[in-house]
């Protein structure tokens, strides 16, 4: 049986994951891609990671393999391009990450070649906002390359409908949805102060994240605070810079709509404790994104027992709404984003009901077991 041949105990197949990885990184791709293999592995299954960087990545993991890298070369260097030939009758399947990237392009006609079975998980990459940045480089990359590298899979992992979407332009082959989990038993408790939720509490937001005004919406959610200011609501964005530009953008949008008081931009914060202050000091954890992979920043908050406001895009707003875990935003404007803020602020007394859902669901459906057991499962099905 195919299931047996995975197995690390008198197994001789494996799955093969290469990725730019690094452990080190605070990178939402780079958790999934660690979780898929270690807990892969932790089932009982032979999956490997081999790393693409051009920096040894310093982790303990005993199935990682480095292959110093350059991602802009279309060439696949000779150390792996060994390493596939001479592995080659023991992989199941080699599932790349990433999208628009050259040296996927070559890795996957040379993985074809070899007769190994491909998939790609695109992260988010593949959506209708793809070409909005570098528009004509895109353009140009998608009818010389891309097109041939999607039609060379066998199937996709998504996250959602947009990814599906995109692909479904190009390719008929099967699309599987995956969802991103939360490391078992990271959260001892609720950390949410039920205490201050009351009718005549200012209502606390909270967006953790790379400040990207375009990809996270973040014009969009500055403007709808510039339709609440009668409503007692202050925002706190924390992140990242993501260029100079955007951020100049986001503080210059602020000053303009006179929300220098209500809507605050900090440097973003990675350790543990100091995100936990946050989400104690805040009521709401939101996420206006036009397009995402499935962020893995809002899954953690929920495991603090946050309620969150999401965008359809970050393919969260079905598992929000239906294990009631927060609210959906119905229409991604800024007239949009403010009803929904404006709902809140009415409904305030759902607050620690979502949150209670939050904490006691979130870790059964975001377990990484599970996500891992499935992820086996379809990676049997095509094999």
């Amino acid at each position: 049986m195919a299931a047996e041949s995975l197995k690390k105990t008198g197994g001789t197949k494996k799955i093969v994951i290469i990725a730019n990885f690094a452990t080190d990184r605070v990178n939402g791709a780079y958790n999934v891609i660690e979780n898929i293999a270690a807990y892969t592995n932790k089932l009982g299954y032979n999956c490997e990671l081999w790393g693409l960087s051009t920096e040894l990545d310093q982790n303990n993991y005993p199935f990682y393999v480095h292959f110093k890298a350059n991602l802009l070369h279309f060439s696949v260097p000779e150390d792996l391009k060994n390493k596939l030939i001479a592995d080659r009758n023991s992989i199941i399947c080699v599932n790349l990450h990433s999208v628009f990237t050259p040296i996927n392009i070559g890795l996957s006609k040379l993985v074809k070649a070899l007769n190994i079975t491909l998939c790609v998980t695109p992260q988010g990459g593949y959506h209708d906002y793809t070409f909005k940045r570098s528009y004509l480089k895109k353009k140009i990359f998608l009818f010389l390359y891309e097109k041939a590298y999607l039609k060379r899979m066998d199937y996709f992992f998504i996250h959602g409908r947009q990814e599906e979407n995109f692909i479904k332009k190009y390719s008929p082959k099967s699309c599987y949805a995956l969802l991103n989990g939360f490391p078992e038993g990271k959260i001892k408790s609720s950390i949410y102060d039920q205490e201050s939720t009351g009718p005549d509490q200012k209502l606390r937001l909270l967006f953790m994240g790379r400040l990207d005004p375009l990809h996270k919406g973040l014009d969009l959610l500055i403007k709808s605070m510039g339709q609440l200011k009668e409503v007692n609501v202050e925002l706190t964005l924390i992140g990242p810079l993501f260029t100079n530009e955007g951020q100049n953008y986001l503080y210059d949008l602020i000053k303009s709509l006179n929300l220098t008081k209500t809507v605050i931009i900090k440097a973003a914060v990675y350790k543990q404790e100091e995100k936990e202050a946050l989400y104690a000091s805040h009521h709401v954890f939101l996420h206006t994104s036009r397009w995402e992979g499935m962020p893995t920043g809002v899954i953690e908050a929920l495991s603090y027992g946050m309620p969150v406001l999401v965008s359809e895009g970050t393919n969260l707003g079905d598992i929000v709404k239906k294990e009631q875990l927060g609210w959906i935003i119905d229409e991604l404007t800024q007239s949009g984003i403010a009803a929904a803020i404006n709902n809140i602020y009415k409904n305030k007394d759902r607050l620690n009901e979502f949150s209670e859902n939050a904490y006691n669901k979130t870790p059964q459906i975001f377990d990484w077991n599970k996500i891992a057991q499935q992820y086996v499962e379809y990676v049997l099905l095509n094999a």
